[in-house]
């Protein structure tokens, strides 16, 4: 086994490390429900391996933090898409 797999991370055929559900949990303390459930709110897209096993890019552990923190501010996750598009400047604040 090489060291990049006993880590829990490969190499991406698109640059930079993925890494495993089991080490997306390790490294932002999410657990792997709330992780799937970005996922199927279309928070983020992992890639996966020919086995269907998701790999997160170093954004997606990024993205998982951040989104992590503002669920426990009670935030749910179309709030969420619609804060992460604002801070990116994809959406523009309505005032009322």
């Amino acid at each position: 086994m090489s060291a990049e797999k006993h880590k829990g991370y490969k190499k991406s055929h698109r640059g930079g490390s993925n890494y495993t559900m089991a080490n997306a949990v390790k490294l932002t303390g999410v657990e792997s429900h709330r992780i799937r459930r970005y996922e199927e709110g279309g928070l983020l897209t992992p890639e996966r391996t020919e086995g269907n096993q998701r790999l997160f890019s170093d954004d997606d552990i990024a993205l998982i933090i951040e989104a992590a923190k503002l669920e426990d501010e009670g935030i749910n996750v179309e709030g969420i898409k619609a804060i992460l598009a604002m801070r990116k400047g994809e959406r523009k604040q309505v005032k009322t």
